[in-house]
């Protein structure tokens, strides 16, 4: 299967296939997603162009939604069709296809070998990729195999579009293309992934410790809006102690010693 950019962000599943009904809502729920992610980054989101004779390429560095300073390695390819002969004259890359490479999870667990049957995995980044999720259809997960959308990848679109990266004339000053040096700058799929494990269980760990000194200080505050006075530890609760008497001016104090003194 073939298709440019635009159309896997129109329907990934393909323009023979049905028309893709949820479109809209991922749409707008992942734009919404990314315009909070840039302003979280400052607009900061690392990108890298490459080019050779025919072919273009865009790395980019797309943060993770939860973790800070995480981020996943996308590479797009983007390739002439055999029936465009007069594509190399044209000024930007939106009728080029696409071809595909990301370690974010959502695309290796689910999507990678869908991606590799249709002939739209970027394999020049094959050893980077987790070697099961090449071999072996996610069948609980995509059991028809077939392509969809993957979080980072559209993220990875609306970054492109809004820098005008498929111009390219943006290229002017892009580096030649060597797959070794890109290899040497991506994280392979699997050490990927257990970093991600690793960063959420810090921050579940972290926001466990902030919930509980909240509850204690919630309670610290309970105790100060009771009532003051003088309190007697009872065994494991607080024991109001009744009101101190005066002694009666009537009262007798016995016993036969006195204090006395010469006269």
């Amino acid at each position: 299967m073939e298709m440019t950019y635009d159309q896997y962000i129109q329907n990934p599943m393909g323009v023979k296939n049905a028309v893709f009904s949820a479109r809209d809502m991922y749409h707008s729920m992942y734009s919404k997603k990314w315009d909070a992610i840039r302003l979280r980054e400052n607009g900061a989101i690392d990108y890298l162009l490459m080019k050779d004779k025919t072919d273009f390429y865009i790395y980019i560095k797309i943060p993770s939604e939860v973790v800070p300073k995480f981020y996943y390695d996308v590479v797009i390819r983007f390739y002439p069709p055999k029936d465009r002969k007069a594509i190399p004259m044209e000024r930007t890359l939106s009728n080029y296809n696409v071809q595909f490479f990301s370690n974010d999870p959502s695309f290796v667990f689910t999507f990678a070998h869908a991606f590799k049957a249709n002939n739209m995995l970027l394999t020049d980044l094959n050893e980077r990729m987790a070697r099961l999720a090449l071999r072996k259809q996610a069948a609980e997960r995509n059991p028809q195999d077939q392509v969809g959308y993957v979080k980072s990848l559209f993220f990875a679109y609306l970054e492109i579009k809004h820098k005008g990266l498929l111009q390219k004339i943006k290229f002017g000053t892009a580096e030649k293309y060597d797959k070794k040096k890109l290899l040497a700058m991506i994280m392979p799929a699997d050490d990927k992934i257990e970093a991600r494990q690793r960063e959420g269980e810090k921050i579940a760990k972290k926001q466990q410790r902030v919930k509980k000194a909240n509850s204690q200080n919630d309670d610290f505050k309970e105790r100060q809006k009771q009532p003051t006075g003088i309190t007697n530890m009872v065994g494991n609760g607080i024991k109001k102690i009744g009101r101190i008497t005066g002694i009666s001016a009537k009262s007798k104090i016995s016993g036969k010693s006195k204090i006395t003194g010469k006269r």
